[in-house]
């Protein structure tokens, strides 16, 4: 699977596509440089449908024009600490548009906000699924 988001109703299709994703937070890499932030995470693949099997597979989510970083709830020195990634969301700076801030909403309260240019968000499958033990469950 390949996605781009460029406007909110794309970003809501990744988001979904990324709801109950699985990273270790040393797998969160913030290039300033090139302004990036990429996460690898294995993927629940939810567009598989209730009718198959569950499986997850590995991919990479990359954010562009990343001007800024703030995490809260996060254990940034615990380099094997386990996140679930629940939701994206962006809320537009009227004073800085196309510029906003991308929430990243993680399991357990934990929270990165993106000061961003523009919504730039890929979503990239790297390898073949494979099978889960179940499928995430939501209360």
């Amino acid at each position: 699977m390949r996605l781009l988001a460029t406007d909110l109703e794309s970003l809501q299709v990744i988001s979904s596509m990324v709801q109950d994703a699985i990273t270790r937070v040393g797998d969160i890499v913030h290039h300033a440089g090139s302004h990036q932030l990429i996460i690898a995470m294995n993927r629940f693949c939810w567009e598989r449908g209730r009718l198959i099997h569950p499986a997850r597979t590995r991919s990479a989510l990359q954010i562009g024009g990343v001007l800024k970083v703030q995490a809260k709830g996060i254990a940034q020195g615990k380099r094997n600490g386990i996140l679930s990634l629940l939701a994206l969301s962006f809320d537009l700076d009227p004073k800085d548009e196309p510029g906003g801030v991308l929430t990243l909403a993680f399991s357990d309260g934990g929270e990165m906000k993106l000061q961003i240019e523009c919504l730039d968000v890929a979503l990239v499958d790297l390898s073949e699924p494979w099978g889960a033990k179940s499928r995430p469950k939501h209360g």
